[in-house]
Order: C-alpha cells, then sequence, then structure tokens
C-alpha cells in the first residue's frame, strides 16, 4: 500500500510544478492606493498581467559566465595564498621580536653581572668568564641587536 502511494505522489509531483508555473497573475489597486500582485483577483478592476519567458542565454553569455567563474577562483586562491604568506610573516616577526627581547634581557644581565660563570662538569666548580670574556659576550649580543632586530 505504501508503494502505491508513493508511486502516485512522484507520478502527479511535475502536474503541481506545471499548475503553479503557468498560473496566472493579476494586478490590482487596493483600498489604500497600493499596487497589489496575486495569483487571484480580489476585486473586479484587476487587470491580468502577462508574464513574458525569460530569454534564453546564448553560449556566449554562457563562456563569458564560466570564465568569470574561473578568475574569481584564481583570484580567490591569490588572496587565501597571501593571507596565509602573511600570517607566517607574522608569526615570524613576533618570534624575531621575542628572541630579541630574550638577547636584550641577556645582554643586561651581562651588563648587571658582577661576576660571570659557565657551568662545568664539576657543579662545585663553575668557570668564571674573564673581563675580556665578558665583553666579547656583550659585543655579541649587541651585533646581534644591530642587526636582527
Amino acid at each position: 500500500m505504501r508503494y502505491k502511494f508513493l508511486f502516485i505522489f512522484f507520478l502527479l509531483t511535475p502536474l503541481f510544478y506545471f499548475n503553479t508555473a503557468f498560473s496566472e497573475v493579476y494586478k490590482w489597486v487596493d483600498d489604500d492606493g497600493k499596487v497589489v500582485y496575486g495569483d487571484k483577483p480580489a476585486t473586479d478592476n484587476a487587470e491580468k498581467i502577462k508574464i513574458q519567458k525569460a530569454p534564453e542565454k546564448d553560449q556566449h553569455y554562457i563562456e563569458r559566465s564560466q570564465k568569470q567563474l574561473k578568475l574569481l577562483g584564481v583570484l580567490k586562491e591569490e588572496r587565501d595564498e597571501k593571507k596565509v604568506l602573511q600570517n607566517e610573516a607574522q608569526e615570524k616577526s613576533k618570534k624575531q621580536e621575542l628572541k630579541c627581547a630574550q638577547v636584550r634581557k641577556e645582554l643586561q644581565e651581562t651588563k648587571d653581572a658582577s661576576r660571570l660563570y659557565e657551568e662545568t662538569n664539576d657543579p662545585d666548580n663553575p668557570r668564571f668568564l674573564s673581563d675580556d670574556e665578558r665583553k666579547t659576550q656583550v659585543g655579541k649580543y649587541q651585533k646581534y641587536l644591530k642587526n636582527k632586530c
């Protein structure tokens, strides 16, 4: 029984579309003076409107539309790629700023420290840096800041 209903439904469905596609349209002025359109005339002064079929698109128009869509797709891809590159550049810039801040901090700590030392294999006996080694370390930090920051 259910299959018969579905069969009849699918058989009659196109008739509903054709019925609404070719329905009539009327135009009239209501009591408030507004122009109204509808499928059933509400007054005797309703005027039947003839709806013209839309013109068919020629091949030139279709090809042009396809080219435009293709161009829009290419432009969108380029915008997306540019956005990815900008995001990567911003991320790289942020990392570089963090590195510069770290080097500035280390430079200041190196200048402010009374004595600098390096860790050795023996944790109880670190190696202390000489004044020349301190100046070399400060020079490295300053050179990095000058070139990269």
